[in-house]
């Protein structure tokens, strides 16, 4: 790779002041994963930080679908649609929950929040599956491959009015996203190129569980399109895309806010986005080189990026009860991971359904006073095994066991290091360490502590509430 002109894309190499260890490696885990267990955080640390990312990318297999219905033939009415589109969600996000070392799940997140749809418009959720496996099978190949099979995906279709897209009517819907918040950003393109581009994507309507061309359906006249003119189809149209430098500024751009740092306004970051858009045009929008220098890098590892992003509720939820190294048993995963969807949907991030084709927004936005108290009571609650109505949760944290995944468990000083390591991005002041310290205690001599004693599991948890209700825990 040539030299990185900000130099922020150089590699992060190691060094006395910054070195590769479990706050780095937590740190890597927690950006590209939904949470990580201390014994991924273990497994990871014995590798270099470019082997760390290298793993991260490694293929492994697909996943089996939710039910045989995901080939069944599409039925708008059918009764059992509202109770599939669960299925599935309980499926993806029992994906995240029992991933491997991988950014596979998480890149797939991110898509579903760039090339929106909403199971509650799609309805039929095979159509939503083949949208999940879309995503998945694509998050870390080509944005541009990737974005021509939107245009023609059936949850798509239903979402953006494709499917009624036809010539001498043309629905605008579809093209005006499309350019707008799936490839250049606004202010790039004008409202004639978002005619022309709706007159060369008509002829795409739904069939069976795929989509079709049908010729009678679409315009086969000249269209001038950002400047150039031909008889464009849909994929003319992409390459045409494709082809603007913005189109590659304006992906980096949400890949910097969703991965490094977000801010209302990140003009600051222009130079080091302007670089990555470099490489991913370099790689022909090749989206796994562009990510592996990103997470590699030194602008990934810096003081600014660390800690700069707020957790999304899926990220809050379920990557609790992974750093907390929380196991469901299979007989009650389902009703486990419906508990952790119910109350992140709660607090504003309902999976398959975003608010609108906008997506989340993120960043700040999780933080309202509807969303605090139910992320503090969620995180509360899988420390106690109870909910703020006194409703159990069904599961909580095995203090004895989490503290025992630490190597120093008989020294409370250095327990308490560890485990607030490992759970909170942001280093706590010494105060801070004290304070939780003197909590773990609950009264005790720090000499006189002792991993066995049958109160060291009520004190760890009470150490633990105290933990989670930090607001350094909402950040990653």
């Amino acid at each position: 790779m040539e030299t990185s002109k900000t130099g922020l894309l150089e590699p992060y190499i190691p060094s006395t002041t910054k070195p590769w260890n479990k706050f780095m490696v937590t740190h890597l885990l927690g950006r590209t994963m939904f949470g990580a267990t201390v014994a991924q955080v273990n497994s990871v640390l014995s590798l270099s930080p470019s082997e760390a990312v290298d793993l991260l990318f490694q293929p492994y297999a697909s996943p089996d679908p939710p039910g045989t219905w995901v080939t069944e033939a599409p039925n708008f009415s059918s009764s059992f649609n509202s109770q599939r589109t669960s299925q599935l969600r309980t499926w993806w996000v029992r994906l995240m929950y029992e991933q491997p070392v991988s950014i596979r799940e998480k890149m797939t997140l991110f898509w579903h929040n760039h090339f929106v749809s909403e199971a509650g418009t799609v309805i039929v959720p095979q159509y939503m599956y083949m949208q999940n496996v879309l995503l998945r099978n694509n998050c870390v190949g080509n944005f541009k491959d990737l974005a021509k099979q939107v245009n023609r995906d059936p949850a798509m279709l239903i979402y953006l009015d494709g499917r009624y897209n036809v010539v001498g009517n043309p629905n605008e819907n579809y093209a005006r996203e499309f350019l707008e918040l799936f490839t250049m950003g606004i202010g790039n393109y004008t409202e004639t190129d978002i005619r022309e581009a709706a007159r060369a994507l008509t002829g795409w309507i739904l069939s069976g569980l795929g989509s079709i061309f049908v010729p009678s359906r679409h315009d086969y006249g000249n269209k001038t399109f950002l400047g150039e003119t031909g008889n464009f189809d849909d994929n003319d149209i992409a390459d045409i895309v494709f082809n603007q430098p913005v189109t590659a500024k304006f992906i980096c751009a949400k890949i910097y806010k969703n991965f490094v740092h977000q801010n209302a306004d990140i003009s600051y970051a222009q130079p080091v986005i302007d670089e990555m858009a470099d490489i991913l045009r370099s790689n022909n929008y090749e989206i796994a080189p562009l990510m592996k220098t990103l997470l590699k890098s030194k602008l990934f590892y810096s003081e600014n990026t660390i800690s700069s992003l707020v957790k999304n509720p899926i990220d809050l939820m379920l990557g609790s009860v992974k750093m907390l190294n929380i196991a469901f048993d299979p007989s009650v995963i389902t009703a486990r991971l419906n508990y952790i969807i119910t109350q992140a949907s709660a607090a504003g991030q309902f999976v398959l359904d975003p608010p609108n084709v906008q997506g989340w927004v993120g960043y700040r936005n999780w933080l309202s006073t509807i969303s605090m108290p139910i992320r503090a009571a969620f995180a509360e609650s899988i420390v106690t095994g109870l909910q703020k109505n006194g409703q159990p949760t069904g599961f909580s944290v095995d203090a004895l066991n989490f503290a025992l995944s630490f190597s120093a468990p008989g020294n409370a000083v250095q327990l308490v290091k560890d485990m607030t390591e490992h759970l909170i991005r942001l280093t706590l002041t010494p105060r801070q360490l004290n304070v939780l310290l003197e909590i773990m205690l609950d009264g005790s001599l720090v000499q006189d502590w002792y991993i066995n004693d049958p109160q060291a599991p009520s004190r760890i948890k009470k150490y633990l509430k105290a933990l989670v209700n930090l607001a350094e825990f909402q950040i990653n």
